[in-house]
């Protein structure tokens, strides 16, 4: 008899830490789809999962990989929001190397006539570096890894060989552990530091550290905790590459990928129900809500809202000018999307 009450008690303990979870991860949450401009599908490119705006020029570079297809190799393309459908935009920047790519988070640096692209390869656990040509064309220069890095998903450039790169859980998001730590939300991610010589720890006890950039001046770094539904803002020593914590945050969807526009603005993209990826990555038909988000120095706000059918599982959002652009992991497709004049 009290062997039957002490497993009972356990199972009512083991049900109730379950139901926490999906509450806290809005699993029996209602969905609204509320936008106030308008979006057009623009399909042909795999996977969009990040993109790395290059302000100058107007264009967007974009992290691309059929995550559906096992034998499948990434691929980075270069659109233009102006003319989304120009043939350059859907040829493959990287030509072919390095061979074993499968492209997550990138972003883009340029100072002083250099111009780079940094890329996350989920192939090798590293960050590849590419030169890019005027017409965007990329040849790579090196990869660099380390043995800390075990679950590589975002990077942010500070200089022509120096980054930040979030490491989402350090069992690796893929494996039976990994999966559980996000599940009770432990703070096993890592921000590591590269100055270009040696790697460090620059932060850590992350709950699942997601996408990460630095602001324009360097001064600030803008990191996503997706199983912790916050962004955390770190101020930066530009000499040593130290974060130091200063705020964190909340969303109302758990973040993805971060981006900033030209103002300075972040825009994030996001889950409203993250539990329903993993179904969504098996099963196509299965929707995912999406959201995007914006942050200032006012708090933030959501700019875009959907059920899944328009879009499921959006992990990036851009935007230049008076246009966004919305990718997703699993979609075969990005959004186009007009913003109302004068609203955001």
């Amino acid at each position: 008899m009290r062997l039957i009450v002490i497993l009972l008690v356990l199972l009512g303990a083991a049900g109730a830490a379950a139901l926490l979870t999906l509450h806290s991860f809005n699993h029996f949450g209602t969905v609204t789809p509320a936008f106030a401009g308008r979006c057009a599908p623009v399909s042909g490119v795999a996977g969009p999962e990040d993109m790395a705006i290059d302000h100058g020029l107007g264009r967007v570079f974009v992290s691309s990989l059929d995550r559906r297809d096992a034998e499948a190799r990434g691929a980075i393309h270069i659109i233009d929001p102006a003319d989304p459908l120009a043939a350059e935009g859907w040829r493959d920047m990287t030509g072919g190397a390095p061979s074993a790519f499968l492209p997550l988070g990138l972003d883009y640096f340029e100072a002083d006539g250099v111009r780079r692209l940094f890329v996350v390869n989920a192939a090798n656990n590293a960050v590849e570096v590419f030169d890019v040509a005027d017409d965007g064309a990329l040849t790579h220069l090196n990869t660099h890894s380390e043995r800390r890095l075990t679950s590589p998903n975002n990077v942010t450039a500070v200089g022509a060989d120096r980054f930040y790169v979030t490491n989402d859980v350090k069992a690796g998001r893929d494996t039976a552990i990994g999966q559980f730590q996000f599940l009770i939300r432990a703070g096993e991610g890592e921000v590591l530091y590269f100055d270009g010589i040696a790697w460090s720890v620059a932060a850590a006890g992350l709950r699942f550290a997601n996408g990460i950039i630095a602001a324009e001046d360097g001064n600030d770094v803008y990191v996503a905790e997706t199983a912790g539904r916050a962004i955390k803002v770190f101020a930066r020593n530009p000499a040593s590459g130290a974060l130091r914590h200063v705020r964190t945050t909340s969303t109302p969807a758990a973040p993805d990928n971060l981006t900033l526009g030209a103002d300075g603005v972040l825009w994030v993209a996001g889950l409203p129900k993250p539990l329903g990826l993993p179904r969504h990555a098996a099963n196509a038909d299965a929707l995912a809500p999406s959201a995007v988000m914006r942050m200032d120095e006012t708090g933030v706000s959501t700019v875009y809202l959907d059920d899944g059918a328009e879009l499921s599982a959006s992990t990036v959002a851009a935007r230049i000018g008076d246009t966004m652009m919305i990718g997703a992991l699993y979609e075969n497709k990005f959004l186009l999307c007009d913003l109302p004049d004068g609203a955001f």
